[in-house]
């Protein structure tokens, strides 16, 4: 019968590492890297900041180079069948090429060092009602102890038949032709991190040691946890002591902070043959980034130390934790081929990081997952991200550098086939080569480009550089700028673009000093930009919409069906709509406004949204808000930001509008 229990919450089995940090055994043939020299590496690895880490861990190279010769990721072990994957990379069935008496598991033999001690690479497929997902674990033979890297996903299993103690037990007691050895190792298991589709059996591991990162620690961890970290050392976890050196007998496996996929995400390199099991934290050919632990700047500091480190170890494989992907996304093109990952792959996702960060490389939405993120690739790396989490504190954190600017295009040209029906069918109209552009003041700024010009709809705050940043993506057109209002996020960076002709909202009191050309733009006027990709002329449209701004305008490409509302419109989110008039004569110019764009478009860009889609569903959230405000008065307030009334719409999150009434006498508010 088919066993599928879920884990015990605790467990009175207690395992402990030896003094100093170490566990799984001891010795080491002569040549090996010495246990002495090992525990003072990883003390000097855990003071040392990961820029600083390959000078300072200069003895953590291979004393001897044990591994024979390349990495064989596919030489199945006899009795087991092989993965079954789609020409896109992704698993086929249920995963594997015919039956498969293992149940969810099948294992490869990927190498046997010059003493003996194999490395496997171990499949878990779970089949679900839509999709097979895979994960991978790594087997590490020593002399004396195995090593586990990590339980994968909760299928359902044969205890003692087909379950994952026993297909180890299985690898560990026979040699690579089937044979039964008369004495084999037994296994500890160490994860890379807390997720469920890596820690998924866990809960029968309850008679051996489970070493978990100590930045991933979970609440109510069992007594046969033992916290891990690079270098080892205090902890407020488990025990007290984390291991980062793991003696296998005649094999040693260094614990390596990773960070940034997860709080604690931990890798596990084996230094004399050349391997780094890596888990999620770089991905399998991308990495998810856009958690809440996943900030941008930091993790790129990590993969700036870790590219550095690897320096030491010419010829390194890395193990990920879910190896079939590694032919998805653009690494089943050319040159990359669907190769395993490299060091190469380490230093293409540190350029990835800091295109992101400087804004050298587009990013492109990501739409797996939906409007909040994005991805960004270089060479043979990709990564995932938002924009709301690129420095520590968010948009409004004060870390990032005023001259930072970063950028999307959209639609992007990898991702989801542009379907008429699908969920982000609209932003596939758009061939205008537009760019969604961020500043460090969480201000929102758009490139449209044509044939004959581009324009920067939006200047922002006056952060220094943006001129220069949008002619260089302006790809040689003529730059051209238009701020939406008078409100500092369109203006602040106005004095930039006295070389540029400026478009000006027709009565707002902006200085002019310093122009050299510029033109007043309202009601009924467009603003030509020549034709786009897909040969349609492109003029975007002037509507006006006072209220937030008595002279605020609007901006509609009707070819492309996209709005940019500026502040008009507020912020979709909490962030809000200042109004900055009264409720009924913003009520009569919404509906005067909507009589002329309704069903004209169907994106919507704020001045200040980071998402890279808005719903036209979203301006009827903001009507309904003002309406309700009309209909119900004060009784219609819910808590919001000090100093205003705030009025909110129903609806989803996606859509919800809050209107924000400042209660400070009737002054004008900006946000």
């Amino acid at each position: 019968m088919a066993v599928d229990v879920p884990g015990p919450a605790g467990s009175t089995a207690s395992h402990h590492s030896s003094p100093g940090g170490a566990c799984c055994g001891s010795g080491h043939p002569s040549g090996q890297l010495s246990r002495r020299a090992v525990l003072a590496v990883a003390a000097a690895l855990a003071a040392a900041p990961l820029g600083a880490r390959a000078a300072d861990a200069a003895s953590v190279r291979p004393r001897r180079i044990t591994r024979t010769g390349p990495v064989r990721y596919d030489d199945v072990v006899p009795g087991f069948p092989r993965v079954a994957v789609t020409a896109s990379g992704t698993p086929a069935g249920s995963g594997f090429e015919g039956p498969n008496p293992w149940g969810s598991y099948t294992a490869y033999l990927v190498s046997v060092s010059t003493l003996g001690h194999r490395t496997w690479r171990i499949e878990n497929m779970l089949v679900s009602p839509t999709f097979t997902q895979g994960s991978t674990m790594w087997l590490f033979e020593g002399s004396s102890k195995a090593l586990l890297v990590d339980t994968a996903q909760n299928t359902p299993d044969v205890v003692g038949v087909n379950d994952l103690k026993t297909v180890v037990r299985h690898l560990l007691s026979h040699d690579d032709d089937g044979t039964p050895r008369a004495d084999p190792v037994d296994f500890d298991v160490a994860i890379t991190h807390n997720h469920g589709d890596h820690t998924g059996k866990n809960y029968l591991m309850s008679d051996r040691t489970v070493y978990f990162p100590e930045g991933d620690w979970p609440a109510n961890a069992p007594a046969y946890y033992v916290p891990t970290k690079e270098g080892g050392g205090v902890s407020p976890r488990g025990n007290g002591r984390a291991v980062g050196t793991f003696d296998l007998g005649g094999r040693t496996i260094l614990a390596v902070d990773l960070h940034g996929h997860t709080p604690g995400s931990t890798g596990y390199l084996d230094p004399d043959n050349l391997m780094l099991a890596t888990g999620d934290a770089l991905g399998s050919a991308y990495v998810w980034m856009h958690f809440a632990s996943g900030t941008t700047e930091p993790f790129r500091r990590m993969v700036r130390g870790l590219r550095n480190f690897l320096r030491r170890f010419p010829g390194i494989a890395l193990l990920p934790a879910h190896f079939y992907q590694v032919a998805q996304a653009p690494r089943n093109l050319p040159p990359v081929n669907g190769r395993p990952l490299d060091a190469e792959y380490v230093s293409d996702m540190f350029e990835a990081a800091s295109g992101l960060l400087d804004g050298s490389i587009a990013a492109e939405p990501y739409r797996t997952v939906g409007r909040e993120v994005g991805w960004i690739g270089y060479a043979s790396a990709r990564m995932t991200f938002t924009f709301a989490n690129l420095y520590p504190g968010g948009p409004a954190g004060g870390q990032a550098p005023d001259d930072d600017y970063h950028v999307m295009a959209i639609p992007g040209t990898y991702g989801v086939p542009a379907t008429p029906s699908g969920p982000y069918a609209a932003i596939d109209n758009i061939k205008t080569g537009l760019l969604l552009i961020r500043d460090s003041a969480n201000e929102s700024m758009y490139l449209v480009r044509g044939s004959e010009r581009a324009l920067l709809i939006g200047s922002g705050r006056g952060t220094p550089g943006i001129m220069h940043f949008a002619r260089r993506w302006s790809r040689g057109l003529d730059l051209e700028l238009v701020v939406t209002s008078d409100d500092p996020g369109q203006i602040g960076g106005l004095a930039q673009f006295r070389h540029n002709h400026v478009h000006l909202p027709r009565g707002a009191s902006i200085s002019t000093a310093g122009l050299k050309s510029y033109s007043y733009v309202g009601q009924g006027d467009s603003i030509p930009l020549g034709t786009d990709s897909a040969g349609r002329s492109v003029a975007l449209e002037v509507h006006a919409l006072p209220g937030h701004s008595p002279t605020g305008i609007t901006l509609l490409d009707p070819v492309s069906r996209v709005l940019f509302s500026g502040d008009a419109l507020g912020e979709q989110g909490p962030g809000g709509l200042v109004l900055n008039s009264s409720l009924q004569s913003f009520a009569d110019a919404l509906a005067a406004w909507r009589a002329r764009t309704d069903g004209r478009y169907g994106v919507v860009y704020t001045a200040h949204n980071y998402q890279w889609l808005t719903s036209p569903a979203y301006v009827d959230s903001v009507q309904a808000a003002v309406l309700d405000g009309i209909a119900r008065g004060p009784a219609a307030y819910v808590p919001g930001r000090p100093g205003y009334n705030t009025l909110r719409s129903p609806g989803a999150a996606d859509v919800v509008a809050y209107v924000l009434l400042p209660t400070g006498g009737g002054a004008r508010t900006r946000r």
